[in-house]
């Protein structure tokens, strides 16, 4: 009889368990659903109340007009290529800074780790000025240096990979020097394949920070022709009126990049988050 209602009660928590997902998802899912029904509606639509979930008719010609509208296209350019050098960039030297804190021994090591994560928890608006300052001095405001330098490397990024070096074994170490390897060639040829799944999951974290970043190329970037896309779609937006069915036509045009990544690498974002030891 104890089993028999031990058996029900794990069923009855599953249950709970899973709806309680469901409804977290739905809740989730309104705000993208709410901003795909308003792309496809006129503006007439979308000020109108009682809201009106499903347009009719689809005005599909909405994210047609948001490229007639603005330089969507070039927004698009600078935005892919600030992330892109970001994200590729922090691959090399996250990796590189993580592989030396992990699997070098070298003086004053553990204190220059402490100070990795010590910076992890300083925001950008800490030091907004100062890199403001800097990169004034060095000639860099409304250049694409100038929005990709101050995040090339990443503190968080360094303490994932140092955390994904750890966990590989010794052994590989020895057995490299036992057949004449050298530090980068260990590095390169043995080491690193061996944290690809965490090399993926940090290139979609950095890309994503990077593709979404408001904050530094509204500090460096005054020209419109170098704004980035987050900076763009603030064109729709007046002191009087906000053309909402372009507005949010844009945004779902800016999400599709990202939504497709996460799609294609989740198995192996799951797999990067493993391996790291990151709970």
């Amino acid at each position: 009889m104890a089993g028999r209602h031990s058996g029900w009660a794990y069923r009855l928590s599953r249950g709970l368990f899973f709806l309680i997902l469901v409804g977290g998802a739905v809740v989730m899912m309104v705000p993208f659903i709410w901003t795909l029904s308003t792309s496809l509606k006129p503006l007439s639509l979308a000020l109108a109340f009682p809201p009106v979930w499903w347009p009719h008719p689809f005005e599909w010609s909405n994210f047609v007009s948001v490229f007639t509208t603005v330089p969507l296209a070039r927004w698009f350019f600078n935005s892919a290529v600030v992330a892109v050098t970001v994200t590729v960039g922090n691959l090399i030297l996250d990796s590189m800074a993580g592989y030396a804190l992990a699997r070098i021994d070298f003086k004053g090591r553990t204190f220059l780790y402490v100070g990795i994560l010590a910076m992890m928890m300083v925001p950008f608006q800490a030091v907004m000025l100062p890199v403001y300052l800097l990169l004034r001095e060095l000639g860099l405001l409304n250049t694409y240096w100038g929005m990709i330098l101050p995040t090339i490397v990443s503190s968080m990024g360094i303490f994932l990979m140092r955390q994904a070096f750890l966990n590989l074994p010794k052994e590989l170490d020895d057995a490299a020097v036992m057949d004449g390897c050298g530090r980068f060639r260990m590095f390169w040829q043995i080491s690193l394949p061996q944290v690809t799944p965490t090399m993926l999951t940090l290139a979609l974290l950095i890309f994503v920070g990077s593709w979404n970043n408001f904050l530094l190329p509204l500090l460096v970037a005054n020209q419109s022709h170098l704004w980035t896309l987050q900076l763009g779609i603030v064109e729709f937006q007046s002191e009087y009126a906000t053309d909402w069915p372009l507005l949010m036509a844009a945004s779902v045009l800016i999400t599709l990049p990202i939504a497709a990544l996460f799609l294609g690498f989740q198995r192996w974002f799951v797999r990067g988050i493993v391996m790291s030891g990151i709970k």
